[in-house]
């Protein structure tokens, strides 16, 4: 079934700012006089790609081009890598209903091609929009002379074709350029947010330690959306160790600069339905997590830890009285608007155990 990574990733909406996935429907600011024309202004390219889009995103949008029984195929495309947006879709459905798909995905797939060298930045993604909407396999010559072209953009935009458009040639021709990065030291050029992606929309779980090291690595949320789908049990334990990166002292500020907010958020909802053995040595951070001065994390960590009451209410409480006295009275403290039978239980479990007198003070308080 064909992956449209827009609605199936909601996060990528948080992306547009920051990457690539925004281009499809940027507009460009200037016209081609043929199909496969358009050359790439000087600074447009390599180094410059994020002043690209940024000056791609400022531009005025152009007028919405409209199509009738005149225009001919390769008129539909050209407008469309020149004006991007809703032209895309015009041309989409042009294509669609005169049945040309066969002839417009050669065409757009020689553009792509050539494009990769001489189009900005925009146009290329208004070319590669119009590409997915394809019914036909994405070409694996594409998508390899895409993420070994030497441009970023064009490497991003050939991992999200093969997010968009997940076949088995594709997933073997990912097989073969992960496998080429890591035997060739080269695993910056792929851990990007793209890439994980597409390993997920192709099922690639014997990609998933490459998919945690971009996570332990850059942060980024797309690799623990990732990690979730491939193996919703291992990913439990590795968030924990993703969590653990920030410090108590750290979590007890408003901001986090060790870990991203985002990417937590994903793991702790995460580990509220797939709960980490308690055995983990991180698992504490949970602790830590909920008495976060950011109320975001606070909630989820609280719900996080939540989930292994009542049946592991005792191995939580042990777990608490081993932490700093700070602590067990910040969660105290934390807890005490939303009491509830299975929290006021496990506050009865902490007071037994717990070593400090001010804790159980604060204990017998809440349990008044």
């Amino acid at each position: 079934m064909r992956l449209n990574s827009t609605i199936k990733f909601p996060w990528l909406i948080a992306a547009i700012a920051q990457g690539l996935v925004s281009c499809v429907s940027l507009q460009s600011g200037g016209s081609g006089n043929s199909l496969i024309s358009a050359d790439a202004g000087p600074g447009r390219v390599g180094s410059k790609e994020d002043e690209a889009f940024q000056d791609a995103s400022n531009q005025d949008s152009k007028k919405r081009m409209r199509f009738d029984s005149k225009t001919t195929l390769n008129g539909a495309i050209e407008a469309a890598i020149n004006n991007g947006a809703q032209t895309v879709e015009d041309a989409r459905r042009l294509i669609t209903k005169r049945k040309q798909w066969p002839a417009a995905h050669r065409t757009i797939e020689a553009a792509i091609q050539d494009g990769i060298i001489r189009y900005d930045n925009v146009r290329l993604a208004n070319a590669v929009a119009i590409y997915q909407g394809s019914p036909l396999p994405a070409s694996v010559p594409l998508f390899e002379g895409m993420i070994n072209s030497g441009r970023p953009v064009a490497r991003q935009l050939g991992w999200q074709i093969a997010a968009a458009m997940p076949s088995r040639a594709l997933g073997v021709a990912m097989e073969r350029e992960l496998g080429r990065a890591i035997t060739e030291n080269d695993e910056a050029t792929i851990l990007i947010p793209q890439m994980a992606v597409a390993v997920q929309a192709n099922g690639m779980k014997s990609a998933y330690t490459l998919i945690r090291q971009g996570l332990m690595t850059t942060g980024q949320e797309a690799f623990a959306l990732s990690m979730a789908q491939l193996d919703p049990a291992r990913a439990s334990s590795d968030f924990l160790d993703y969590l653990a990166l920030a410090t108590p002292e750290e979590l007890r500020q408003l901001t986090q600069a060790s870990v991203n907010v985002y990417t937590c958020l994903i793991a702790l909802k995460h580990l509220q339905a797939h709960p980490a053995p308690l055995s983990n040595p991180n698992a504490e951070y949970l602790v830590y997590y909920s008495v976060s001065r950011n109320n975001g994390l606070s909630d989820l960590g609280q719900s996080a830890l939540e989930s292994y009451l009542p049946a592991e209410r005792s191995q939580v409480a042990i777990m608490m009285s081993r932490m700093p006295q700070w602590v067990q009275i910040a969660y105290v403290e934390s807890v005490r608007q939303k009491k509830g039978p299975a929290i006021s239980l496990l506050l009865g479990e902490l007071r037994k155990i717990s070593s400090s007198n001010d804790v159980i003070e604060e204990v017998d308080e809440m349990l008044r």
